[in-house]
């Protein structure tokens, strides 16, 4: 019995052991430590101005809005994780400075806890209320056409999946390197800097899940996203995928109703999204924002109050 004592004892303080070196590279993963934002708008030379607005729910959270022409629609961008609006300007520069030499409006923020916004991050889980908040701030302005599209990287994918159901200014949305899982996406991460614990992935996606409705708050990682994404309608959703796509990607694009299309590319802006890529990237993204969101509107404008 002694010897079982002392078995179980041993038991306990590895089963602890594990459980904090989880918890504390689980908390340490989901943890943004970039909040320098080195390139702004006009820094491109793109005139500008700083909109502070609400979440839904939740934090103040800061955004660019680039001028288009009066009358255009606005497109939004919703960055991924650990990113910020800086880094997502810098990146899709290409994409966002040609839609706006033809009129768009273009709405870059900081998610909650990224960049200058306030507040800690969620992952997802409660993002959806930052993408809203961001079109409430801009359909104060009446000089902006209200029909939306809005990109949505990883996270932002997320969250766009998550907000827009009910939201009939949003006309389209664009969905980058989108991922159900979030507990699988961070043990990927815990993997790359703790590579001997490949082996044991699928129990440790369990266990990550677990650490995050801890540290999170959140009863469930379940993000459904298969019944949201089938809400979307009847907006166009575009999900854009580098080559070859996953099935749980393939299972949401079956999900998503009509109008839909599959966008694969060598690069998303969810990679390093470098040379030909980029190019290839900036090109084919316009294509679809223009398809669905013509500058001009051949129907009339309905005036909002403000």
């Amino acid at each position: 019995m002694k010897k079982f004592g002392y078995f179980l004892l041993a038991f306990l303080v590895i089963l602890g052991g594990i459980e904090y070196f989880l918890y504390t590279n689980v908390s340490k993963s989901i943890r943004v430590k970039n909040k320098e934002e080195k390139t702004d708008p006009k820094t491109m030379l793109l005139s500008s101005n700083d909109i502070l607005f609400e979440s839904e729910a939740g934090p103040s959270l800061q955004g660019w809005l680039i001028q288009g022409k009066p009358g255009h629609p606005a497109v939004i961008i919703a960055h991924k994780f650990g990113s910020n609006r800086s880094h997502a300007l810098l990146k899709l520069e290409g994409l966002i400075t040609s839609l706006n030499k033809q009129g768009y409006y273009i709405f870059l923020f900081d998610f909650r806890g990224h960049g200058q916004s306030s507040g800690s991050s969620a992952l997802g889980f409660r993002e959806a209320d930052d993408v809203a908040g961001a079109v409430k701030a801009l359909v104060k302005y009446k000089q902006i056409s209200h029909r939306f599209a809005v990109l949505g990287v990883g996270m932002g994918a997320i969250a766009v999946a998550k907000a827009f159901h009910s939201v009939d200014e949003v006309k389209c949305v664009l969905l980058d390197s989108i991922y159900d899982n979030v507990a699988a996406q961070h043990t990927k991460d815990i993997i790359v800097e703790w590579p001997f614990l490949m082996f044991t992935e699928p129990v440790m996606i369990k266990a990550v899940d677990l650490n995050l409705q801890q540290i999170l708050r959140v009863p469930t990682t379940r993000l459904n996203l298969t019944v949201q994404v089938s809400r979307l309608y009847p907006k166009a959703v575009v999900f854009i995928e580098r080559e070859p796509v996953n099935s749980s990607v393939r299972a949401l694009y079956d999900a998503a109703r009509e109008p839909k299309e599959l966008l694969q590319l060598e690069d998303t802006a969810a990679g390093e999204l470098i040379g030909k890529a980029r190019e290839t990237y900036n090109i084919e993204v316009e294509q679809k924002i223009k398809k669905y969101l013509p500058p001009v509107n051949s129907q009339k404008e309905l005036e909002l109050p403000r």
